[in-house]
């Protein structure tokens, strides 16, 4: 798959299909070009579970993406329903996720808060079952 330049301009709901294009694809280097230079990230939940917390840069973000990629095997994972207001994206969905240091599934919904600006993404909140995610790191 070619990636396209970081400064191709893309709407926010091109924005938003092109990243989860990308990690459907497991285009690890693909979906961290859809990110700005500065983001306001976070994941919240607890210390055990990799991709949480807060990051800002392209190498913090890597850190989430590679988790994403490594950590886990993804069982399903659906997207619902993406709403697009100018730059605000809301994307809503379920998946499962098998934890592979543990062996344990982890099932949950999920709701995305991407903004996007000049193509790429600006924010990104994503709000899921910490407490399942936690349980399912938890040996």
């Amino acid at each position: 798959m070619t990636t396209p330049a970081p400064t191709a301009v893309r709407g926010t709901a091109d924005t938003i299909s092109v990243f989860f294009d990308r990690f459907g694809a497991g285009d690890a280097d693909g979906m961290l070009a859809v990110f700005a230079d500065r983001v306001d990230f976070e994941v919240p939940g607890a210390p055990i579970v990799p991709w949480t917390g807060p990051r800002e840069t392209p190498e913090e973000i890597s850190g989430f993406i590679r988790s994403a990629m490594q950590d886990i095997r993804t069982q399903r994972f659906d997207v619902e329903k993406i709403i697009v207001d100018g730059p605000d994206g809301i994307v809503l969905g379920e998946f499962a996720h098998e934890v592979l240091a543990t062996g344990k599934i982890f099932e949950s919904r999920f709701a995305l808060r991407i903004t996007v600006e000049q193509g790429r993404i600006t924010r990104y909140r994503m709000f899921e079952n910490s407490y399942a995610a936690a349980q399912a790191f938890t040996p």
